[in-house]
């Protein structure tokens, strides 16, 4: 049982010291959480652009929607507008998930 044991010891010395490889030190850690956050420009990732750019399309339909002449153009158009306007103030919000 005692060889058991000092077998034991050994093997969660070795994960111990694995990890400890690969897991960095708390100041690195620090470090690269500072420079993960700071890096982010005004658009912070691939889905913010697409909602951006699906913004801009929403809202140059509205535009035509209101510019033509189909009956209640001006509610249609006022609606999509909005809707656009939404879609592109959400590609410039940050993520608020991430902390």
């Amino acid at each position: 049982m005692d060889k058991r044991e000092q077998s034991r010891q050994e093997w969660e010395n070795e994960i111990r010291e694995v990890q400890g490889n690969i897991t960095p030190d708390g100041e690195f850690r620090a470090a690269h959480y500072i420079a993960k956050r700071s890096s982010s420009g005004p658009i912070p990732d691939l889905a913010h652009l697409i909602r951006l750019l699906l913004g801009g399309v929403v809202l140059v339909l509205g535009f035509n929607v209101f510019s033509s002449g189909i009956p209640y153009s001006a509610a249609i158009g006022v609606a999509v507008a909005a809707a656009g306007c939404y879609l592109g103030f959400t590609g410039f919000r940050r993520n608020r998930k991430s902390v």
